[in-house]
């Protein structure tokens, strides 16, 4: 087995224990970098470093560094079972103070998440009404231009009317009509 694949099954004995959810969480608690941790998971680098090896075990103590370096077949340290007994027992009011720190955490993190969707919300909502101003904005330059429009379009068709009127052949007495008349000779 390789280094790396060592590395994985002490990774995967972190998942399976509930120690690490995934590799962001376990960059954070160790201060690995979290591409770091993903090139020895792919294969892209021949073996972890003795530095990180050392930020992992130093940070989860139930993990071999023997194991690590391929010294062992263990993922966890071999402890006698007066110490694994001693470990199981867990004082009741650490329990209570263990139990209110962990709601406080959620707590507070809850709280920063609804903080932070309260501020997406308002920012989505400034953005809605800047946009509902800009569009009114917009339609009010479209009334006002159809109103020039029609304006316009008055005035064309006063134009028209009255070009007609010129016309000739619009003219309600025949042409000519006035001409056929013999003036009365009225002398003074």
């Amino acid at each position: 087995m390789t280094k790396n694949e060592r590395f994985k099954k002490a990774l995967d004995w972190l998942y399976s224990e509930g120690l690490v959810v995934d590799q962001q969480e376990l960059s954070l608690k160790t201060g690995i970098n979290e591409a770091t941790i993903s090139r020895i998971l792919n294969n892209k680098v021949r073996q972890p470093s003795p530095e990180t090896i050392r930020k992992l075990v130093s940070r989860f103590r139930d993990i071999d560094p023997a194991f690590l370096r391929g010294e062992s077949e263990s993922v966890t340290v071999q402890q006698p079972p007066s110490v694994q007994q001693s470990q199981t027992y867990i004082d009741p009011s650490s329990e209570h103070n263990a139990a209110i720190s962990a709601y406080v955490q959620l707590a507070n993190r809850l709280t920063d998440d609804l903080n932070r969707k309260e501020q997406e919300m308002a920012d989505r909502l400034a953005d809605k009404d800047s946009r509902i101003n800009d569009l009114l904005a917009h339609l009010r330059e479209k009334e006002d231009h159809i109103a020039t429009l029609q304006g316009r379009i008055a005035d064309l068709e006063r134009q028209n009317a009255s070009l007609r009127s010129l016309d000739p052949t619009t003219y309600p007495f025949p042409i000519g009509a006035a001409e056929n008349r013999t003036p009365k000779n009225v002398s003074p």
